[in-house]
C-alpha cells in the first residue's frame, strides 16, 4: 500500500487549524451539515470529563468555504471544535476493507500533522459517534496511557464468524494480545502512535492490499506498552451487498497472512498470550437471533472436498487430508470440526501463502469451503449454549490456536519436513 499523501487543499486546511488535542476521524464520506449537527451535542456532553482544549473532527467530503474567523465548521464554544474535510487516496475498486483502511490511515496522517495527543477513528456510518464511546476511547488512551484502545462490540452468536473463527484467534496466537476485534471500524491511538502507523505503512509499501491491523503494530512496535479495550454499544451497518464471501474472506485473511510474513521475527518469539484491560460496561447479552441452518455451509464444504481435492493436496499434509475425508463421511447432525484441526488448516494455508505454493488468489479461494465447514460445525455446537457458556467456548477455541502454534513454528522454519 502506498504511503499516505495528503492533498494540497487538505494540507492548507491543516495549516489553518494548526494543532489539536484530539482528532476524531470518520473513515468515510459524511455530509458536513449532518456531522456538525451531531458533533455539537456530543462535545457538550463530554463536558469536563475529557480535558481537551481543541477537538478536530475529520471526514471525507468536499471542501466548503470556511466561516469568517476560523476553520471549516469551527465553533466559538469551548472546547474549540473544527470540522476538517479531507480527500482520501483512492483504493482498489470492489475491495471494501481496503477502502476503509486507506481512509483510516489518512486520518492518522492528519492527526500526526496536527500533533494531536490522541486520535480516534470511527466508522463511516457514524454508529460510534456517541458521547460515551468517545469518552471511553479517550479515557483509555489519555488517562490510562494505552497506546491503542480497541472496541468490544456486542454480537450475536452467529455474527462476525470470520473474526471469531480466524482473525481473533490467529492474531492472539501470533502476537500474544487477547483482543476481541483485531480489525475494527473504530479504535483510538495515542498521538505518538500515529507516526509509527505511517512509518509502518511505508515499510509495507508494495506488499499488496494490506489492511490496517492496529493490534499488530502495537504488539510489534510497542510490546511493553499497554493495549486496552472498551465495551461499546455499537452495531455497524456493513455494506457487503454484492460482495462474495470468498472475496471478503480472502481480503481479510490474506492481509493477516501478509502481517505474518512481515513480522515473522517478532511473533516467533511470542509464547502464550496476555489479557488486556477492558473498560466500560458489557452490554446485555444480545439475543441469539433466528436459528441458522448449517446445511448449506456443510454442502459447500462437501462440494469443495470433491472439486478441490487436488488443490488441497498441495497445501495440506496427508494426516489433515485424511481427517477431512473422515469428516465428509460424518452424518450432518454429528459433523464437528475439532479446534486443533481447524487451527492447523489455517496455519497450513498461511505457510502456503508465504511459499506461493499456488496463486494466492486461488489459495484463499480454496480456504472458503473449509471455512464454511468450520462454520457449519460451530453453528451446530453453539446453538444451544448460554451466553456465559458461549464465551467459555470461544476462549477454548482461542487457546487451541495457541497450543497449536508450535506446529506453525515448525512448518514455518522447516517447511520441507512436512511436505506431502
Amino acid at each position: 500500500m502506498a504511503v499516505i499523501e495528503l492533498s494540497d487543499e487538505t494540507k492548507r486546511q491543516v495549516e489553518r487549524i494548526g494543532s489539536a488535542d484530539l482528532v476524531v476521524g470518520i473513515a468515510g464520506p459524511v455530509p458536513a451539515e449532518e456531522l456538525r449537527s451531531r458533533v455539537e451535542p456530543i462535545v457538550a456532553g463530554l463536558g469536563s470529563s475529557v480535558s481537551l482544549d481543541r477537538i478536530v473532527f475529520a471526514f471525507a467530503g468536499p471542501y466548503a468555504a470556511a466561516p469568517a474567523g476560523g476553520a471549516e465548521g469551527e465553533s466559538a464554544s469551548q472546547p474549540r471544535v473544527a470540522l476538517l474535510p479531507y480527500a482520501p487516496p483512492s483504493a482498489a475498486s470492489g475491495e471494501f476493507w481496503s477502502g476503509v483502511s486507506v481512509q483510516q490511515r489518512t486520518i492518522l496522517a492528519l492527526a500526526a500533522s496536527l500533533n494531536a495527543r490522541a486520535c480516534i477513528v470511527l466508522g463511516a456510518d457514524l454508529a460510534a459517534l456517541q458521547t460515551h464511546v468517545l469518552q471511553l476511547l479517550a479515557y483509555a488512551v489519555l488517562d490510562r496511557q494505552c497506546v491503542l484502545a480497541m472496541p468490544v462490540y456486542p454480537a450475536g452468536r452467529y455474527e462476525g464468524l470470520i473474526n471469531t473463527g480466524i482473525l481473533s484467534p490467529l492474531s492472539r496466537s501470533l502476537f500474544g494480545k487477547r483482543i476481541h476485534y483485531p480489525i475494527a471500524f473504530d479504535f483510538a491511538v495515542s498521538g505518538g502512535m500515529c507516526g509509527h502507523f505511517l512509518r509502518q505503512t511505508a515499510a509495507s509499501n508494495g506488499a499488496g492490499p494490506a489492511l490496517l491491523w492496529p493490534v499488530t503494530v502495537a504488539a510489534t512496535q510497542f510490546p511493553q506498552q499497554a493495549v486496552g479495550q472498551v465495551h461499546v454499544s455499537v452495531h455497524h451497518r456493513v455494506a457487503t451487498e454484492g460482495l462474495e464471501l470468498s472475496a471478503v474472506l480472502g481480503q481479510m485473511v490474506g492481509s493477516l497472512f501478509q502481517e505474518m510474513e512481515q513480522f515473522a521475527p517478532q511473533w516467533q518469539r511470542v509464547r502464550g498470550s496476555q489479557a488486556t484491560p477492558v473498560w466500560g460496561n458489557a452490554p446485555e447479552e444480545k439475543p441469539g437471533g433466528e436459528p441458522v441452518d448449517p446445511q448449506p455451509m456443510l454442502d459447500s464444504f462437501l462440494l469443495g472436498s470433491r472439486n478441490l481435492d487436488e488443490v488441497w493436496r498441495l497445501i495440506l499434509p496427508p494426516n489433515v487430508l485424511l481427517d477431512l475425508r473422515r469428516l465428509t463421511r460424518t452424518a450432518p447432525e454429528q459433523f464437528r470440526m475439532p479446534d486443533e484441526l481447524w487451527a492447523g488448516i489455517v496455519y497450513d494455508f498461511a505457510l502456503a501463502y508465504r511459499l506461493r505454493t499456488i496463486s494466492r488468489v486461488h489459495l484463499l479461494g480454496a480456504l472458503t469451503p473449509l471455512y464454511l465447514g468450520w462454520v457449519a460445525s460451530w453453528i451446530q455446537e453453539v446453538s444451544r449454549l448460554s451466553g456465559a457458556a458461549l464465551e467459555q467456548r470461544q476462549e477454548q477455541l482461542a487457546r487451541a490456536w495457541e497450543e497449536k502454534k508450535p506446529y506453525l513454528l515448525s512448518r514455518w522454519r522447516w517447511p520441507d519436513r512436512f511436505n506431502p
